[in-house]
C-alpha cells in the first residue's frame, strides 16, 4: 500500500502483489513473486470493477481521479437471444436504488489499473521490480528476539524477512507452501463447475458498448464487453468440455478446445467469434480458467509470519458480485494498516515486530465482508448456464420480467430528488487520510 510506505521504508518485508507477474521490492523492504514468473509487467486482462470501499481505498492512495478517467463506457448489461434480439436490459445504477445492476459504478480494464499501481509505486523510489523470479521455498524460524521468514528464490537467491505476503492469485504457490500437510491445497478450492475464457477481438460496425450476454443450450454462454472503439472483449462460459480444456497446455490447444466446444452452437455471433479466436492476432491474449472460490477455514489466511492476500486468500469468483478487485484493495489497505500499527508498537516498546498479530487482526476485520459475498449455493450459479433450450428461454424470460419491474421502479423514483449516499470508510483510518469528499 502506498499509504504505508512512509512508516515501513526501512523494514524487511516480503510481499507478493496481486496477479502482476513480477517481484515488487521497496528497496530491501518488499518482495513479491509471480506464478508463473514473467519477463515483464503483465498489464493485460479484462474488465474489473471497484465499488464503495474499494473506491475509498483508491481515493486514499491518491489515484481515484486517474482511475475514473479510464472508466469503461459501459451503459449496462443486455440479455439477447441467438438472433441478437434484446430480452432484458439492466442499466448501470448511479442512484444506489437498483435491486440488480451487474455494471458497477466504476469499471476499468485490469491492465489500466495495473499500470497505475505500477507507476505509483515505481515513482516512490522505494520499490524495485524483479522479473523472471519466484519463490522456490521458505522456512519460518522463531527464537529469542528473532521471528524471521527465510526465503529461497528461483534464481538461488536467499534472504530473510519479517513477513511474507502471498498475493499470487487463485493458484497461489505461497498458499501451497504455507499450508503444507495441514490442509491440502486442493481443499481450499471450491469448484463452481464452470470454465470461463476471455480474449480480445476486432470490433465491427454496430457493436455496442453494452455488456451483452447470450445463453445457449448445453450449459454455455457467450458474452461481450467493449472498452475502446477498435476492440471487443469476448467471454466464453461452459459447463462442459472439461477434459479437453484440462488437458490443454499451449495457446493453440486451448483455442482448439474452445473452438470444438462452441463451433456450430446456436448462439449470437458464434461463427464470428470462433473465426476471431482462430485467426485474429488480438485473440492471442486468451486466458482460460476453471471457476473456483478460495475458502480457507477461519484463521487460515496466515501461518506465523506468512499471510495471504487477495485471491490467494479469499477469491470470491463470479458469484461474489464482482468484488474481487475491491476485496483485494480492502485487504491490502487493512493489512498495511495493521503492519504499520505493529511496527510502530515495536519501535515504541523495543519488542519484536509482531507480524502474526497484524495478520490475525487483518483477517478478523476483512473476513466478514468476504463471507457475505460468497455464500450463494453452487446450484444457483449453475442455473445461470442452463442445459436445455427451454432453460435458456426461461432465464431470458425471468431476466425480462426483473428488468421491466426494476425499470418501472426506477422511473417512478426518478420523479423524486436523488439523495446520493456518501461513502464512509468502514475500516480504521490507519493513516489519518480522511477519505470523505
Amino acid at each position: 500500500m502506498h499509504a504505508a510506505s512512509d512508516g515501513l521504508a526501512k523494514e524487511h518485508l516480503i510481499l507478493r502483489r496481486l496477479h502482476s507477474q513480477q517481484l515488487w521490492v521497496p528497496r530491501r523492504t518488499l518482495r513479491r513473486t509471480p506464478a508463473p514468473p514473467g519477463p515483464s509487467l503483465r498489464a493485460t486482462g479484462q474488465q474489473v470493477d471497484l465499488t464503495s470501499q474499494g473506491i475509498l481505498v483508491t481515493r486514499m492512495m491518491g489515484i481515484e481521479d486517474t482511475v475514473r478517467a479510464l472508466k469503461c463506457p459501459e451503459p449496462g448489461m443486455r440479455f439477447v437471444d441467438h438472433h441478437g434480439v434484446t430480452k432484458a436490459f439492466f442499466p448501470v445504477d448511479t442512484t444506489g436504488k437498483a435491486s440488480y445492476s451487474p455494471t458497477h459504478e466504476l469499471e476499468v480494464m485490469r491492465g489500466d489499473l495495473v499500470r497505475i499501481l505500477y507507476e505509483l509505486t515505481n515513482k516512490a523510489g522505494r520499490v524495485d521490480y524483479l522479473f523472471n523470479r519466484h519463490i522456490q521455498d521458505f522456512t519460518q524460524e522463531k527464537g529469542p528476539g528473532q521471528r524471521k521468514v527465510r526465503v529461497t528464490l528461483s534464481d538461488g537467491t536467499k534472504d530473510e524477512f519479517d513477513i511474507l505476503i502471498g498475493a499470487d492469485g487463485i493458484a497461489s504457490k505461497t498458499r501451497e507452501l504455507m499450508l503444507g500437510t495441514n490442509l491440502p491445497n486442493a481443499d481450499a478450492r471450491r469448484d463452481l463447475g464452470v470454465y470461463l475464457a476471455y480474449f480480445t477481438a476486432p470490433s465491427r460496425q454496430g457493436d455496442t458498448f453494452d455488456w451483452t450476454v447470450c445463453h445457449m443450450p448445453g450449459g454455455k454462454a457467450i458474452m461481450t464487453r467493449r472498452d475502446k472503439p477498435e476492440n471487443i472483449r469476448v467471454y466464453l462460459a461452459t459447463r462442459a468440455g472439461f477434459p479437453a480444456l484440462d488437458a490443454a497446455k499451449t495457446l493453440a490447444e486451448y483455442k482448439k478446445a474452445l473452438f470444438d466446444q462452441f463451433n456450430g452452437a446456436q448462439g449470437w455471433q458464434v461463427d464470428r467469434f470462433m473465426h476471431d479466436l482462430q485467426h485474429s492476432p488480438e485473440a492471442d491474449d486468451l486466458y482460460c480458467q476453471q471457476m473456483s472460490q478460495i475458502r480457507l477455514p477461519e484463521g487460515g489466511w496466515s501461518k506465523g509470519n506468512v499471510v495471504l492476500l487477495g485471491d490467494a486468500a479469499y477469491c470470491p469468483a463470479a458469484i461474489g458480485g464482482g468484488v474481487g478487485t475491491t476485496a483485494a484493495l480492502i485487504g491490502a489497505y487493512v493489512l498495511a494498516g495493521e503492519i504499520n500499527k505493529q511496527w510502530k508498537k515495536s519501535q515504541e516498546t523495543g519488542e519484536y515486530f509482531n507480524a502474526e498479530a497484524a495478520a490475525k487482526e487483518y483477517e478478523r476485520l476483512v473476513r466478514p465482508f468476504l463471507k457475505s459475498k460468497t455464500e450463494m449455493p453452487i446450484w444457483m450459479f449453475r442455473l445461470w448456464l442452463p442445459e436445455s433450450a427451454f432453460g435458456v428461454k426461461t432465464v431470458q424470460t425471468i431476466a425480462g420480467f426483473v428488468a421491466a419491474a426494476q425499470m418501472s421502479k426506477l422511473t417512478k423514483d426518478s420523479k423524486r430528488p436523488v439523495e446520493l449516499k456518501e461513502l464512509k470508510l468502514e475500516y480504521p483510518d490507519y493513516f489519518d487520510l480522511n477519505p470523505k469528499r
